[in-house]
């Protein structure tokens, strides 16, 4: 197992989204194109082009890397321990293509999390603006595994530690059940 410590004081989480747009939330369905359902839902599940992805600064690649993981989240093995002072994540992928999108998201966003660059994407949980708060709170070390990566992070300030543990529990839910994770969320916020 190849070693990789990040000594920079990063928060975020593998997938700050992850999505897999093929369900709607449960409830009556709408037609979007029609005025006066538009306030209740306001934007249109694109399955193909997935502008929920896109914040306000992040790039084709990183939107790529996400598609993928939405797309193909059923391939994702996820395990969380939650430590007295953190979480520690395994994430996996037997597909080749998804372990490569995974890798490379996971170390964009200890990258973004470091220089306190959030990068806003619309679907993204409140809970991972909130990490990006305290970032320079939380210390991560990142290790790859034969087929993806384990992630510790951990803070001396329990509410960041409540908050890594919130985050990690969210993105577990949506690696596992995808787009309808991502929608639930979304609309108990409102």
């Amino acid at each position: 197992m190849k070693t990789l410590l990040i000594a920079a004081f990063v928060g975020l989480h593998i997938f700050p989204a992850v999505v897999n747009a093929q369900t709607d939330p449960p409830g009556p369905r709408h037609d979007h194109n029609d005025h006066r359902t538009a306030r209740f839902h306001p934007h249109q599940h694109d399955e193909v082009n997935m502008p929920g992805l896109r914040g306000k600064d992040t790039t084709a690649k990183e939107v790529n890397d996400l598609k993928r993981i939405f797309v193909l989240h059923r391939g994702i093995d996820r395990k969380v321990e939650n430590l007295a002072d953190g979480i520690k994540t395994t994430t996996q992928a037997k597909d080749l293509q998804l372990r490569e999108s995974v890798l490379s998201h996971v170390t964009m966003m200890v990258t973004r999390l470091a220089e306190g660059k959030n990068p806003e994407v619309f679907i993204q949980s409140p809970t991972l603006d909130q990490l990006f708060e305290y970032h320079k709170e939380i210390r991560t070390e990142l290790m790859t595994t034969d087929w993806g990566i384990t992630v510790i992070q951990t803070s001396s300030n329990p509410k960041v530690v409540a908050l890594l543990q919130k985050h990690a529990a969210e993105v577990s839910e949506m690696a596992r059940r995808g787009m309808a994770a991502v929608h639930e969320r979304m609309e108990k916020s409102r």
